[in-house]
């Protein structure tokens, strides 16, 4: 499978979580969402251009929505795929890029990015398997190295590491929704986790 094709699945699969519409929900402060883009967040978004003009009631025609789909996958690949440097995870791990994607549009990609480096610094035996991270946000050479190291470490085979890493980094995702209750009124959140 190529980096593209994994981008693919992670877009979509984020994209059915998002909801292909646009949406105002009441309390969220996305405001004015489309599959996933918040008009708060990005107001510079080339799409909220065409949605003003084409828009009526709050729903769009269908052609304007399946002409916006370029759009949409160019400014999820630009601001989070690649900001996350999704291209290398992938060749790493795609699960692990997948999941990583999904995270980095729910909430952040330096969050993101935190979640994988400490689940990463976790599992590496007090030190001895490898050295820790710095847990800064930042997907560079450093924790690639160690996410390729981590997953191809015994005991244990590729799969089994992969599970585990992922796991724990739902476990910091759960622990980031904790300490941060306005995300309570946002259930569906943690459906992606």
């Amino acid at each position: 499978m190529t980096v593209d094709e994994i981008f693919e699945m992670a877009c979509s699969a984020t994209l059915d979580t998002e909801g292909r519409v646009l949406t105002k929900i009441p309390g969220d402060p996305g405001e004015e969402t489309y599959w996933g883009i918040s008009r708060r967040y990005w107001k510079s978004w080339v799409g909220w251009q065409y949605i003003d003009k084409y828009k009526n009631n709050g729903r769009i025609p269908e052609k304007l929505a399946v002409a916006l789909i370029p759009a949409v996958k160019k400014f999820y690949r630009t601001n989070f795929w690649d900001r996350m440097g999704g291209d290398e995870v992938a060749k790493i791990s795609p699960n692990v890029a997948i999941e990583l994607f999904d995270t980095s549009v729910n909430l952040d990609v330096m969050d993101a990015v935190r979640f994988m480096q400490t689940a990463l610094n976790m599992q590496n035996i007090g030190g001895s398997t490898y050295p820790d991270i710095v847990v800064d946000g930042r997907n560079g050479k450093n924790t690639l190295n160690t996410l390729k190291r981590y997953l191809t470490y015994s005991p244990g085979c590729f799969t089994d590491n992969e599970k585990i890493l992922l796991n724990c980094m739902n476990g910091e995702q759960y622990i980031y929704y904790k300490n941060n209750p306005r995300h309570e009124a946002f259930r569906g959140w943690f459906r992606r986790v």
